[in-house]
């Protein structure tokens, strides 16, 4: 996204200068392990921490009244994106998705022989639907194959459970996983090194059951996870970065029972332990992992596409080694993708779709297809389809929003298109017109955008830009964060 030159100033002088608290008002908590690197790093880490001061397993209830509350007052749901869960009500199993809320041990409590203060360590047991959760079992987390007839799913495909994909490198036993959507996978992932950290001692114990395929009885302190499971959770930590809901989280879990979990407050910190970082000397209070916003700044050698950008959706643009429909079979591909200067174009079977289309001229929508348009380091203000014909009063949505024509406008840094639900059959489109407001090195500064207010992340407001995640507000109506180290 862009930042204003005022931000910008800011920023610089923020980060020049040095203090002595760590990020989200945690102050000195991790001093104990300032200056130590991998290994050591962790173990510090562990002894900062361990013995969290959990409540009871019936005190998870009003416990998720603090962390787990949505905006809109219902329970945030980990599993599920249908549910609309009182928080502090009754829990039960569920009967079907949407009936009912539990308590869910994303490390299966049967793993670790339901022993505290796992067994209600709410970092780790989060809300989430009954039935969905039921549906996850005691299985190992993972990510499914993209073979329709071995799959099942939440609603809106929310969650993901069945065979694993080619090449995850799960034992043979393990024949069913269960994938969480991939706006949580980095909560998921963050969740599992805080388990291997905080309980380093006795992680290697979690070998009950399936347990055995995730945590590895012969492992060590430093590194307790099966390698197949930890490199899948170094990839969702990256694939979902750290974002305020995850902040907000766990500054209510340090209110709950007095810990934090350290992979949130620095984002990244998995490459100082285990990565290409260990080496590095982590400093609890000037810490340079992975900065909140890195993934949306541009490429200093791609050019930008500038205000107004044609892409021809074909065969040439995408790619594509076939003509025409998509090929069947195991192995048959599932998406295409091609890339213009800052933009990528993935085009792809969807969650439930059969058929794709693609020649030297066109691609072809069916239902459940989807085409979505991602830019670094801007934002898309306006997309126009170019469509080759008539489509008879179809209806595409893009971003869940249901479109007058064949054109999105708005401010967004991926666009989605995809057919209504209801539509039948398919349409032909030969390329896409893309708008940006301009190359970011190029804007005026009387265009930039003026903050009005800086906020902290629990609405407190700000007379200047602070350690940790600021929200700003722009005098145009929208809303900013950034994060400041």
């Amino acid at each position: 996204m862009k930042k204003s030159l005022w931000i910008v100033s800011l920023l610089s002088f923020v980060v020049l200068a040095a203090y002595a608290q760590g990020p989200n008002h945690s102050g000195k908590y991790y001093k104990l392990a300032d200056g130590l690197k991998g290994e050591e790093l962790k173990t510090a880490l562990f002894n900062i921490i361990r013995d969290p001061s959990v409540v009871s397993y019936d005190g998870l209830k009003l416990a998720y009244i603090k962390t787990d509350t949505r905006p809109d007052g219902f329970l945030r749901d980990f599993y599920s994106n249908i549910t609309n869960y009182v928080p502090g009500s009754d829990m039960a199993a569920g009967e079907y998705e949407g009936f009912n809320y539990n308590r869910e041990h994303t490390v299966c409590q049967s793993w670790f022989k339901s022993v505290s203060p796992m067994y209600s360590d709410v970092v780790m047991v989060i809300p989430t639907d009954g039935y969905i959760n039921s549906r996850r079992n005691n299985n190992p987390f993972g990510e499914v194959t993209d073979q329709e007839s071995q799959i099942k799913t939440s609603q809106n495909g929310y969650s993901k459970w069945g065979a694993p994909r080619n090449g995850l490198g799960q034992p043979e036993k393990v024949t069913t996983v269960f994938e969480p959507n991939d706006e949580v996978k980095g909560d998921i992932a963050r969740i599992y090194f805080y388990m291997a950290t905080c309980y380093q001692d006795r992680a290697t114990t979690f070998v009950n059951g399936t347990g055995q395929y995730v945590f590895n009885a012969e492992g060590t302190t430093y590194q307790p996870l099966q390698e197949w499971v930890f490199n899948m959770m170094l990839r969702w930590a990256k694939l979902d970065p750290v974002d305020e809901i995850e902040i907000s989280r766990n500054n209510a879990v340090k209110e709950v029972q007095g810990n934090r979990n350290p992979f949130v407050d620095y984002p990244g910190l998995e490459d100082y332990i285990w990565g290409d970082k260990k080496e590095v000397a982590f400093s609890y209070d000037y810490y340079e992992g992975v900065k909140q916003g890195d993934e949306d700044e541009p490429d200093p050698d791609v050019e930008p596409i500038g205000e107004e950008a044609s892409i021809a959706l074909n065969s040439v643009f995408f790619n594509c080694d076939w003509n025409g429909s998509r090929p069947t079979g195991q192995g048959a591909p599932t998406q295409l993708a091609g890339t213009l200067g800052n933009v990528t174009v993935v085009y792809a079977k969807g969650s439930s779709g059969q058929t794709m289309y693609c020649n030297d001229k066109e691609i072809r929508m069916y239902k459940y297809n989807t085409l979505a348009f991602r830019i670094s380091g801007d934002d898309f203000t306006k997309i126009t389809l170019n469509v080759k014909v008539n489509a008879n009063n179809k209806k595409f949505l893009a971003n869940n929003v249901e479109l007058e024509g064949y054109e999105w406008t708005g401010d967004a840094d991926e666009v989605v298109f995809k057919l209504s639900d209801t539509d039948k059959g398919n349409v032909s489109i030969t390329g896409a017109v893309l708008h940006t407001p301009t190359g970011i090195w190029t804007v005026p500064i009387d265009n930039y955008n003026v903050p009005e207010a800086i906020y902290s992340i629990d609405g407190r407001r700000l007379e200047m830009l602070q350690p940790g995640l600021n929200i700003i507000r722009m005098k145009n109506g929208q809303v900013k964060k950034v994060f400041i180290h």
